[in-house]
């Protein structure tokens, strides 16, 4: 009774589990792309470099500043020697507008423009790398989830299995056909499956759960994936596949990007070199108060009123700078900008080589893995035949429960064999879809 019990909640679970919200992959991957936590972070960035990148924040513009001073004073003078004497009261205002462009300054205001939309075309691989990196995680998390949903359903397979021979061996007892041995033998299969059942839930239920956090959905969400294991196999060419990712890998392609960087680097260090010619443009306009009623002038006392005057000064000048010796410095900025290039060339050559080397590594997974799938369906095959012609051939007592659970726990192993052989080939087409740089048009 226990054990019908046990069995009753296992498929209604089964049950629920098809009345869920169905997702497809491309549904996946579109909430995955919206609610990704490191995609938005990027996105962010990304609106920052394209903020940077203008001729005002290269310095081609001019600056233009408006000040103003007011001051005000008291000067008592004690002095014989001076003709004034007395208190002297004086307040100023002094508002100046000042305009300064850099006319020349070695070409540097184009070099910075140039590098600010390197850094932007920068930004845009940086984010373009993370929306790769995501929507492969989506598609493996997803296959993942249909991996062990289909894992479930082999085993709730044999699961049902176990519980007809278990079933039907009790039946046999009742007509006192079976040993006691025997209901041992069927019964512990009974309770082995039904173990390996429930511990299929949780794992299917962790692997939901970690598909939900890639998505950056509610983790206690379930939804009916509408996909399959199923997948087109392809017979990929390397000098293609080679061809692909040096045009179009993301992290070669933000290499070339730092490279170029780097000589902008450079460029920006030579034109210290150069002289700079910059232009001052100004307006200064002064007004003076001096209220002089408590001063004295030899024996006649101040005026009564206050005394206003005022200054009003236009300039225009130019200033022409070049820089005769510094040390050196500005010839080993210019050294140490050269060698960083070299170490950038160094740099892409190595990743070239390293990404080179994954593409061999993941062609030849692909292609043991479509020999392996092709293996574990023939196996597949010869054990779902064998397990069909031998459940009969139980029941007419052909075959005693022993041959009859190998040939059950043989056909357990193959189906998962053929589900992971699935899981394995479709992962290891998607990680030549990134390094090729092609997962985005493929999954758009």
């Amino acid at each position: 009774m226990r054990l019908f019990l046990t069995l009753i909640l296992i498929f209604t679970w089964t049950s629920g589990l098809r009345a869920q919200d169905p997702l497809s992959l491309s549904d996946a991957i579109q909430i995955g792309l919206d609610n990704n936590f490191g995609i938005r972070i990027e996105q962010v960035n990304q609106e920052i470099a394209r903020n940077n990148n203008n001729w005002g924040q290269a310095g081609r513009y001019p600056t233009l500043e408006i000040t103003a001073g007011q001051s005000n004073a008291i000067t008592d003078i004690n002095n014989p020697a001076s003709f004034l004497q007395g208190q002297v009261r004086s307040n100023d205002l002094n508002p100046v507008i000042a305009a300064r462009w850099t006319l020349f300054d070695g070409f540097r205001v184009n070099i910075s423009k140039e590098r600010l939309e390197l850094l932007e075309s920068q930004s845009d691989g940086n984010a373009q790398i993370v929306i790769e990196n995501a929507v492969q995680a989506i598609v493996e998390g997803y296959y993942a989830v249909l991996l062990e949903q289909e894992r479930l359903e082999v085993l709730e397979e044999i699961l049902t299995l176990s519980r007809d021979r278990f079933q039907h061996v009790m039946i046999r007892k009742d007509l006192g056909s079976a040993v006691t041995f025997d209901i041992l033998q069927d019964k512990d299969a009974y309770l082995t499956d039904s173990s390996n059942y429930v511990l299929q839930q949780l794992v299917y239920e962790n692997a939901h759960r970690s598909l939900n956090l890639l998505l950056a959905d509610d983790l206690k969400r379930r939804y009916y994936l509408t996909g399959s294991l199923d997948s087109p196999i392809y017979s990929y060419n390397y000098q293609d596949l080679y061809e692909k990712m040096t045009k179009s890998n993301s992290n070669l392609r933000n290499q070339y990007i730092h490279q170029e960087l780097l000589r902008n680097a450079t460029a920006l260090n030579k034109a210290d070199r150069s002289p700079s010619l910059d232009l001052n443009l100004g307006y200064s306009y002064s007004k003076n108060w001096q209220d002089l009623s408590e001063a004295n002038f030899g024996n006649e006392s101040g005026p009564e009123e206050v005394i206003k005057s005022r200054t009003t000064n236009y300039f225009a000048n130019f200033t022409l700078a070049f820089t005769l010796f510094d040390g050196g410095r500005i010839k080993r900025q210019i050294k140490n900008a050269r060698i960083q290039e070299t170490m950038g060339t160094l740099e892409t050559e190595e990743l070239k080589q390293v990404l080179d080397n994954d593409l061999l590594s993941a062609l030849d997974r692909y292609d043991v893995r479509k020999k392996l799938l092709n293996i574990s369906q023939e196996s597949l095959q010869n054990a779902s035949l064998n397990l069909e012609l031998s459940e009969e051939r139980y029941k007419n007592g052909t075959i005693n429960s022993f041959n009859y659970r190998d040939i059950q726990v043989n056909y357990l192993q193959a189906a998962l064999r053929n589900l992971q052989s699935k899981f394995d080939l479709i992962q290891t087409d998607t990680e030549l879809l990134r390094l090729t740089g092609g997962i985005l048009d493929n999954y758009q």
